[in-house]
């Protein structure tokens, strides 16, 4: 058997920081929006990558109302071009963090009560340009903020 090669850009872990699901009166839609902010930190010192994912949710009726805030933590490998590196965060971390707050979404609204929201998959490439935007490059001990969100 061949064995696997360590890749150069790996999930670590990821937590929810902060949830939020209301049900107002009346019918909830099966037609939901989805809204991200994305925003990242990048750690080169310690070639870390935090993503923090604020995802919206709200039904067409104005119903129902979620929100989810999370943070996922990736390392990469200092040998790793700036190129791929940037493929990696910017488009990879939100794609591997998406399903956890999908599966967290369900199982939040099912035994909240309430029918599962089961939400689709995403092409989440469009947030690209607004976690580029809002990426700060931080050494380990140059920003408090986020070394308190490690």
């Amino acid at each position: 058997m061949k064995e696997g090669t360590k890749a150069q850009f790996q999930f670590k872990n990821f937590f929810i920081k902060r949830s939020l699901i209301e049900q107002g009166d009346g019918e909830p839609s099966t037609e939901f929006s989805i809204g991200f902010d994305p925003k990242a930190y990048i750690d080169t010192k310690q070639s870390n990558f935090q993503l923090h994912l604020g995802v919206k949710i709200n039904d067409k009726n104005n119903v129902i109302n979620i929100e989810v805030y999370s943070v996922a933590n990736y390392q990469f490998d200092h040998q790793i071009s700036k190129d791929l590196l940037n493929q990696y965060f910017y488009t990879n971390a939100p794609a591997i963090l998406f399903p956890y707050i999908r599966a967290y979404i369900s199982t939040l609204t099912n035994l909240s009560g309430y029918k599962p929201i089961n939400l689709p998959t995403l092409n989440l490439t469009s947030l690209r340009e607004d976690m580029e935007k809002n990426t700060t490059e931080v050494g380990a001990e140059e920003d408090d903020s986020y070394s308190q969100n490690k």
